[in-house]
């Protein structure tokens, strides 16, 4: 509030969901206001304009101290803190494959989806789905729960079909499809082209005929 006739040193603690040198420069965690001036400033710059989705991120500043005995620190707290926000400038698309298009009532040959997001989030990502297909969970295949989570930093995840009934039936090869739906994540956006996938049908049978009453 007043100037000093010496250059002052202010100590300054660093917080917020930013990094120092992973998103922006790296601070000192002091400054100097210069004799007879009342104000410094403290820049923070050298943003890394990185690939991940990681939402806008902050970088909180608190005075903690002055290296004059005759300078106090504000005594309300919210005047000894404030915020910069570093916007996120990336977004991503997620869209789904079927990797493994065939399978079949034969054991152990399941079938599989890969959920792919074009750039890695800095948090887990859940995407939702439905399910479609002339096949039915739990009749035909171990049910689905209609959600997968993308680990942080991953682009992918794959979703199993398996647990296939080799049941007794002549019906025909049936289908899986999977639709996206939705994400926690508002800077993806999906592709809503569904992926298939098919059972193959094992059964055959055969037909004769006999004379039940041959009198």
């Amino acid at each position: 509030t007043k100037a000093s006739d010496t250059d002052t040193v202010i100590s300054y603690s660093i917080g917020g969901s930013a990094t120092g040198t992973d998103d922006y420069a790296a601070l000192t965690g002091s400054m100097t206001i210069l004799a007879n001036q009342l104000t410094a400033t403290i820049d923070v710059n050298g943003m890394v304009d990185d690939a991940l989705l990681e939402g806008n991120e902050t970088v909180e500043l608190t005075l903690t101290g002055s290296d004059n005995s005759d300078i106090t620190l504000d005594t309300t707290p919210a005047n000894l803190t404030d915020t910069v926000i570093i916007s996120d400038n990336d977004v991503a698309t997620v869209s789904i494959s079927a990797n493994d298009d065939a399978a079949s009532e034969t054991a152990t040959d399941n079938g599989q989806f890969t959920v792919t997001l074009t750039k890695a989030s800095d948090t887990d990502t859940v995407i939702s789905y439905s399910i479609g297909g002339s096949a039915d969970g739990t009749d035909d295949y171990t049910a689905l729960t209609g959600s997968v989570t993308i680990l942080a930093n991953q682009l992918t995840a794959t979703i199993d079909v398996n647990g296939i009934v080799d049941d007794a039936l002549l019906e025909g090869d049936e289908t899986v499809e999977l639709t996206l739906t939705g994400s926690d994540n508002s800077d993806i956006t999906l592709n809503a082209t569904p992926a298939n996938l098919i059972i193959t049908d094992n059964d055959v049978a055969t037909v004769s005929i006999s004379a039940n009453d041959p009198m």
